[in-house]
């Protein structure tokens, strides 16, 4: 009874535990199919709302950036102002038609504001300097074109039906100013029915794409008794996106949705909704040219998006693997442990109550056999090795925990002290006297690899002008740090002693200052004590300005040239002094930049190379007629996503300024 009973208890315990494994997987899987049916519908509304977004983006933004151009025109300009001039209708003609084939749907119009006459030229309607018709304050329909008049907008986009071309667009209408007179207005119009079947091409069972207004209104939709308005008949349908949900919970969520994306301009928010008896998608991003929200609405019931029909025959083969693998482990339980179990069952006991003393013996010439004749060795040596070791353990015990209590308290004391050092070293930087001086016409971009670093900026102003500057001294951390310190000392020594109207004299003599201050023996082989700087200095009179540097060259840029002054070869306080020169520049007109090495250098990207030039000057062409800080958050995104997992090599330091000649006073 014994020997059957120990082998049926270990296949019942073993059938046992399968059975219940097998529950509590079947159990979990069915709710991680669920669950993944409903990440993958979700995931796959984000993805397929932003595709239809994009989808509508390219071909709107494009339309928009031609018609900015076309009304930015100077023949448009020219002969709106002067519209009997005959000399100038050919030129206008020409210039127009090139428009008129360059938009989507080859359609343009213009108003002159001076005579209110509307010239409009599509497929159907050929290109002439003989108006359509006029427009009248007192009509109802030409009252959009009064409205645009009014508002500060440069442009606008409407979906109107224009009664006298018969027509029904979504209009871009963009403001024509001649040095800011309001002198008529320029856009295109893009066909809706081509635009609607282009978005609800490629249907999908159980998602369905729309179109709804900023009040709800659903403006597109497959199913054209759900449209607000009917392009043709311009019948007004009350029927919007709250009509589709079954309760208020899920009207109140899509509100909130609809919020949140329009706070969140081109990102996709997804919520739960209750629709048709059943839990269903909505997704919602916001278009904000259009004012519309594109939505799309994945029914869960419907949509095939994970395949669970695979689910059962994994089951299945799951469930016959477990018979079988029960059946083995039951035979190889019953051969191979249970009988020699038995047989060191009283010497397991033995040794389970910590009696070592013991002797014992278990016949077989086997593992087993071998293994119950050690156990007689093993409870004498694990005796007297138990009774050694717990004294081991007591003494280094004691010792670790006095070492650690020494380590701690060092580190303590060091990290208060780097701490402190750089409260200190963030007091030297002239923050407060940049803003009250100087506010939105710069910004500073300083990011010391450690808790301190080697690099700083300065800013020192008298009565004629002021000195704007950057440092990246030798190293970083403490030993940068304190060498920030040094330089700072020198560089207010050389201040009052030159003044700052000439950089390149400023920096000599900060070189002389900083190489005096040490002693030449000991830093000549051991302390690394060379600076790269970059100085400009801006006169309160006059539209000049100076620049000179150290290793540290000068941008700018007006969004379209690009120019880089360039500075001195060698660092101050190298081992072979260098030569400075100054440079006179332009102020008004560009956006000026000086970074540190530790910017340009920064490593990342999918080979590790560093940032470089080319992709700096590239950024600052870029972003140059943005306001300084959002160039500012453009230029830290760009390195932080041009990082990506790598850590930063070295301190950062980017100057950003631009000044207007009436201004810098």
């Amino acid at each position: 009874m014994a020997r059957w009973g120990l082998r049926g208890k270990s296949l019942f315990v073993l059938a046992s535990t399968c059975l219940f494994a097998l529950l509590i997987i079947t159990v979990i899987g069915w709710s991680f199919v669920q669950k993944g049916q409903e990440m993958s519908a979700e995931n796959y509304a984000n993805s397929f709302t932003q595709l239809n977004y994009q989808r509508i983006l390219t071909p709107v933004a494009r339309e928009v950036a031609l018609a900015e151009r076309f009304a930015d025109s100077t023949v448009v300009k020219a002969w709106l102002k002067r519209p009997n001039d005959s000399s100038l209708e050919k030129i206008w003609l020409e210039e127009a038609q090139g428009y008129l084939d360059a938009f989507q749907n080859n359609a343009m119009f213009i108003v002159n504001d001076a005579t209110r006459q509307y010239y409009f030229a599509d497929q159907n309607n050929p290109l002439t300097v003989i108006p359509k018709y006029t427009l009248n304050d007192e009509n109802s329909a030409d009252r959009w074109y009064f409205s645009m008049r009014q508002t500060p907008e440069p442009f606008n986009i409407n979906v109107n039906y224009d009664e006298v071309l018969k027509v029904m667009k979504a209009w871009v209408n963009v403001q024509v100013r001649d040095q800011g007179e309001f002198i008529g207005l320029a856009g295109t119009g893009f066909s809706l029915d081509r635009f609607i079947d282009q978005f609800l091409e490629n249907q999908v069972q159980g998602v369905t794409p729309f179109i709804i207004n900023a009040d709800g209104k659903i403006e597109i939709h497959r199913d054209e008794t759900l449209i607000t308005q009917h392009a043709k008949s311009n019948r007004l349908v009350e029927s919007s996106i709250y009509a589709l949900l079954d309760d208020e919970v899920s009207k109140k969520r899509v509100k909130t949705a609809l919020v949140g994306a329009r706070q969140n301009d081109g990102n996709v928010v997804t919520v739960r909704v209750q629709q048709d008896g059943h839990k269903q998608l909505m997704s919602f991003v916001y278009f904000p040219l259009l004012d519309w929200f594109v939505v799309t609405n994945v029914d869960l019931a419907n949509v095939n998006i994970f395949d669970s029909s695979l689910v059962l025959p994994a089951v299945s083969v799951f469930v016959l693997l477990l018979i079988l693998l029960l059946i083995i482990f039951g035979f190889a339980v019953e051969r191979l442990l249970i009988a020699p179990i038995r047989q060191l069952q009283q010497s397991a006991k033995t040794i389970a109550s910590g009696s070592y003393d013991v002797s014992f013996f278990v016949g077989g010439n086997d593992e087993i056999g071998d293994l119950s004749q050690t156990f007689n060795k093993m409870a004498q040596q694990v005796k007297v090795h138990t009774q050694e070791l717990e004294q081991r353990v007591q003494e280094r015990t004691s010792a670790l925990e006095e070492s650690h209590q020494k380590i701690v308290a060092a580190q303590r004391k060091i990290g208060a002290s780097i701490d402190y050092a750089s409260l200190i070293q963030k007091s030297i930087l002239p923050d407060r006297q940049m803003r009250h001086i100087l506010g939105d016409d710069h910004s500073i971009i300083w990011r010391p690899r450690d808790v301190v670093g080697g690099d700083f900026y300065v800013f020192h102003s008298t009565d004629q002008g002021f000195l704007l500057g950057i440092v990246d001294c030798a190293g970083h951390g403490v030993p940068g740090a304190l060498m920030t310190m040094l330089m700072r000392a020198a560089i207010d020594y050389s201040i009052g002693r030159v003044g700052i109207s000439d950089p390149a004299a400023l920096l000599s003599l900060i070189d002389d200052t900083v190489r005096s201050m040490l002693n030449e023996e000991v830093s000549a082989n051991k302390v690394a004590t060379n600076a790269d700087v970059g100085l400009v200095y801006v006169p309160k009179e006059g539209d000049v300005m100076r620049f000179s540097g150290a290793k540290i060259a000068l941008y700018g840029s007006d969004g379209r040239a690009f120019v880089k002054y360039p500075a001195g070869r060698r660092a101050l306080g190298d081992r072979r002094r260098g030569d400075y020169e100054n440079a006179d520049i332009p102020m008004s007109g560009c956006t000026y930049y000086m970074a540190t090495d530790g910017f340009l250098d920064q490593s990342g990207g999918e080979k590790s190379f560093g940032f470089g030039s080319q992709r700096f000057e590239t950024m600052i062409k870029d972003n140059a007629d943005l306001p300084l800080k959002e160039q500012a958050a453009s230029f830290e995104r760009a390195l932080d996503q041009y990082m990506g997992d790598q850590p930063q090599r070295d301190d950062i330091t980017l100057m950003l300024f631009r000044f207007d000649v009436k201004n810098t006073h």
